[in-house]
């Protein structure tokens, strides 16, 4: 009775986890400052462990089915998401330089949003483009060498002596 008691709780709190991701991609769509389809993989996530009914629903959508798809099955991250996720950590780190001396928040912002790039361009852009290929992994090497060569001339701008 324990163990039912468990597996009925995790399958509600997966639910409830679920629906809140579902709001958050809602209001990513809305806002251009948050994302969305990150919101929807955790909603989908959550939903394949609590609910068969939500998952299908969330895979056959019309709008956000395909991506979800192509996701789960191939880790797929669209060109369009990967260069505006991109483009908005850059702005994003512009900005809160200008706003602030170079201190350990642009430092820490800048080797996360490194990271994230990093890892969002490792990934293919369609099912049909290969995933492990030499190509991706010198564009992976680049981008960690440009990100370091960045960090150092971001740190040489901004602080002041």
């Amino acid at each position: 009775m324990l163990l039912k008691l468990k597996q009925t709780a995790a399958k509600y709190s997966y639910m409830l986890g679920g629906y809140v991701a579902l709001l958050l991609a809602f209001i990513g769509a809305i806002l251009p400052v948050m994302p969305t389809t990150v919101f929807l993989i955790i909603a989908l996530w959550c939903f394949t462990r609590s609910s068969d009914s939500l998952e299908a629903w969330l895979l056959n959508h019309p709008k956000f089915g395909c991506i979800l798809r192509d996701w789960r099955t191939c880790q797929v991250i669209p060109k369009k998401a990967k260069y505006f996720a991109t483009f908005s950590m850059i702005g994003s780190l512009v900005l809160t330089g200008y706003l602030y001396n170079f201190s350990w928040l642009q430092a820490g912002l800048f080797m996360v949003f490194a990271f994230i790039c990093n890892y969002l361009f490792s990934k293919p852009s369609s099912v049909t483009e290969m995933v492990h290929t030499r190509r991706h992994k010198y564009i992976n090497l680049a981008l960690t060498i440009i990100s370091v060569c960045l960090l150092t001339l971001w740190q040489g701008y901004f602080v002041q002596p």
